[in-house]
């Protein structure tokens, strides 16, 4: 009941985020940003994850089988494979845009996007049908060491878009005195929290998984599959991620705030 009351949670609130993300940046009345096109991937795999949701709560409540749960774990790919390897590119671009802007020029045509979400989409699909025909478990080490490296690369990309807003530019103040800059300081803080929520439980999976692996075991105990069961359980929380990179266009779509700023600032802000 504890597992389905949490997957139920996340349900009901990452599925309307996740939603309202797709829907407001397939109706923008402007031509798509190349930084768009990965948010778009995102909230589109996150949304076909929450779709998979309620199966994977009746599967919790009640027996299903085998082919329900090689389905379930072929579906498990989208969140613990899909989903970091598409934020770690929205990462590594934010940071490239923070602090090498030159670089991030060059690199701007939405067609390196596309192609960029094309290869993680084949890559997950990969992922998705080993999971299906060899199961989740027999992956887990590597998929653990994976995400591991994936968080821990999102998580430096992130403290160092932190550490080059707070420096100041050119005829500025501090640089947590700039409204802007303070604003996105707040949008990153926002970003990492889920982030290590969801991800840094994983680090203690790579150890777990090479002890279980080493004794060459054919069967797991039951407090073991418990134990990597709650490790496997924290990644659902990475659903909240995608929509919080877009805060601040969220808060504008649901209309809570009323005042609107200038083009120029509204520009630099995004």
């Amino acid at each position: 009941m504890v597992w389905a009351g949490v997957k139920i949670f996340i349900l009901v609130t990452s599925f309307p985020a996740n939603a309202g993300l797709m829907w407001m940046l397939l109706n923008t009345k402007r031509a798509r940003t190349p930084s768009e096109v990965l948010g778009l991937n995102v909230s589109i795999m996150d949304v076909l994850y929450c779709l998979c949701l309620p199966l994977d709560i009746y599967a919790i409540l009640h027996e299903t089988s085998e082919t329900t749960k090689h389905v379930l774990e072929g579906l498990f790919a989208l969140n613990i494979f899909g989903c970091p390897l598409l934020l770690t590119f929205m990462c590594l671009e934010r940071y490239l845009a923070a602090a090498r802007p030159v670089a991030f020029i060059r690199l701007g045509r939405w067609e390196y996007r596309v192609v960029l979400c094309a290869c993680v989409w084949i890559l997950t699909l990969t992922v998705g049908l080993l999971g299906y025909f060899v199961g989740v478990f027999s992956m887990a080490l590597p998929l653990s060491v994976t995400i591991s490296a994936l968080f821990l690369l999102m998580l430096l990309c992130l403290l160092g878009i932190a550490s080059v807003l707070r420096q100041s530019g050119p005829g500025e103040g501090s640089g947590t005195s700039v409204p802007l800059k303070r604003r996105a300081l707040k949008n990153i803080l926002a970003v990492m929290v889920p982030s290590a929520v969801a991800y840094s439980p994983l680090l203690a999976l790579v150890p777990y998984m090479a002890v279980i692996t080493s004794k060459q075991a054919e069967t797991i105990s039951s407090a073991q599959c418990y134990i990597l069961q709650l490790l496997l359980l924290f990644p659902n929380f990475s659903l909240f991620i995608g929509p919080m990179f877009y805060l601040s266009r969220f808060r504008q779509v649901t209309c809570w705030t009323t005042d609107r700023q200038a083009p120029n600032s509204k520009t630099q802000a995004e």
